[in-house]
């Protein structure tokens, strides 16, 4: 792990701020109890704050190095308890050294005497300061890692989610193309080639979309319309679609949300009845919000089921993922028309 100095330089400011208020309050202390000269004070000062300020800076490696879950709680006191004890009488003898050095040695010596206990005081809290604010700062980048590691697999199970529901969406409609080929294949031979060519085009869409979370509407729309084909060689005429989305097409939406949609259309519309059921889309953008509509008619003596099938519920969880909203879908059945409402936030980056 780098010096927290290396990785905040703002750390390097507040140390310096920390070591600028102890100088002035140990100048005060200095000057007023133990009445040394100004110029023996304030050199004193200066001198074994900046060496106690540049050992400090050391303390970093030894709070890392007992920075060790292996390691006992009486190991770890011990191994502070010595580097405190080696570090503070260092710096003492440094400062003593350096102070005798530029005054009179018999005025140091006696000033020594008297300031030792306080200064050893001293050092040991400094010491234990400076620790406990790497210790922090370790404590910390932890959490920070922590916190991101749960992130990135909240991610991931948020994704394997969204694979599990757009898996649970693809083989119903897959399952029924490739029976409705079987059938093709002995009363029209050349429907089921035709079938068989977009059903491959529609896969290829699926794969190659797969990993993406968000794609343009005109790409869902375009994927739609496949689909639409494929049932309409099954249907016929049956089956009429129209689509009014120009406006928003370059808006973002989850990809292949739509289909269950549709899947409900026909199998509750097109499959119940023997008119034409019309199939409508509409897509207009208020504010952030992409409103998409499909609605569709269907016979009023057809037996239309309550509650919600497997799609919509899946649609639910989807939305629910991806924007934090489930209440994003809305349904209504009124006068033989069964309208479906999405509305899709426009605030979310779109991935290509």
């Amino acid at each position: 792990m780098k010096h927290p100095f290396l990785k905040s330089p703002l750390l390097i400011v507040w140390y310096l701020v920390f070591w600028i208020i102890l100088s002035a309050i140990q100048f005060f202390l200095e000057r007023n109890i133990f009445e040394l000269s100004l110029a023996v004070t304030l050199v004193d000062v200066i001198i074994s704050n900046t060496i106690f300020a540049i050992l400090g800076i050391g303390i970093w490696y030894v709070v890392l190095g007992s920075n060790d879950e292996n390691k006992s709680q009486l190991y770890v006191v011990g191994y502070h308890l010595f580097a405190m004890a080696f570090l503070v009488s260092f710096w003492m003898w440094l400062t003593n050294q350096i102070d005798i050095a530029l005054f009179d040695a018999d005025t140091i010596k006696e000033h020594m005497k008297k300031v030792i206990p306080s200064k050893a005081g001293l050092g040991a809290l400094i010491y234990l300061l400076i620790a406990i604010l790497y210790y922090t700062f370790i404590y910390s980048s932890r959490l920070q890692d922590k916190l991101k590691e749960e992130a990135k697999l909240k991610e991931l199970v948020t994704q394997t989610q969204l694979n599990e529901l757009k898996s649970q969406i693809n083989p119903h409609f897959l399952f029924n193309s490739l029976n409705s080929v079987s059938y093709l294949t002995i009363t029209e031979p050349e429907k089921a080639q035709e079938m068989v060519i977009k059903l491959s085009s529609f896969l290829r869409y699926s794969l190659k979309h797969k990993q993406n979370q968000l794609v343009t509407l005109s790409q869902e729309i375009e994927h739609i319309k496949l689909y639409l084909e494929i049932e309409k060689v099954r249907f016929g005429d049956k089956l009429h679609a129209t689509f009014d989305i120009e406006e928003c097409k370059n808006c973002s939406i989850p990809n292949m949300i739509l289909q269950p949609l549709y899947e409900n259309a026909i199998k509750y519309g097109v499959y119940e009845t023997t008119s034409q059921v019309i199939i409508s889309t509409t897509a207009k953008k208020e504010k952030d919000l992409l409103i998409f509509t499909i609605t569709n008619n269907y016979d009023s003596d057809a037996t239309v089921k309550k509650g919600e099938g497997i799609g919509l519920f899946n649609i639910r969880r989807r939305l629910g993922l991806v924007y934090g909203n489930t209440t994003l879908l809305s349904i209504k059945n009124e006068n033989q028309i069964f309208t479906v409402t999405l509305e899709i936030p426009q605030n979310k980056k779109y991935h290509e």
